[in-house]
């Protein structure tokens, strides 16, 4: 191996593990004790655990505590819940567009009536087109009638 490939992998390697050390450090920031404690109040806030005795309890916190952590589970993720979907409903408006640049902006997901991003692509491809033909007609070749010949 050359030097340069060298320091190419091994910087690729620093990296790597640059960008793995916050999965691997969120992995371990949540605690046993506070996921044991999260799984404890979940177990007990169903009812179907009142004819339960504390050592089933303690067993089932052990068992689904250590099945948590193996698979990275945190304990935000058990508490964790869905939005509710009146919030969700209250920020959609309905509105009508029967501008053609209003049906531009909606099919590039886009919102409001602002045209300026739809005019904008337009002029930007545009002005692309035209210096795609420019590096043509200036390189020899026509871009209708194909490849120009000089007269001798």
């Amino acid at each position: 191996m050359s030097v340069n490939t060298r320091g190419f992998f091994a910087a690729l390697t620093m990296s790597s593990m640059l960008l793995a050390l916050p999965y691997f450090s969120h992995a371990q920031a949540s605690a046993p004790e506070t996921l044991s404690a999260t799984i404890r109040a979940a177990i007990l806030s169903d009812p179907r655990s009142a004819n339960m005795s504390e050592v089933d309890i303690d067993a089932m916190v052990a068992a689904l505590a250590a099945e948590a952590q193996a698979k990275g589970v945190s304990s935000n993720d058990i508490l964790w819940q869905p939005a509710a979907l009146e919030a969700f409903a209250a920020d959609v408006v309905e509105t009508s567009c029967e501008n053609i640049l209003c049906k531009m902006n909606e099919a590039f997901g886009f919102d409001g009536s602002d045209f300026v991003i739809p005019v904008g692509l337009g002029i930007s491809s545009a002005l692309l087109l035209f210096v795609i033909g420019s590096l043509l007609y200036h390189r020899g070749h026509h871009p209708v009638a194909g490849t120009l010949q000089s007269r001798t």
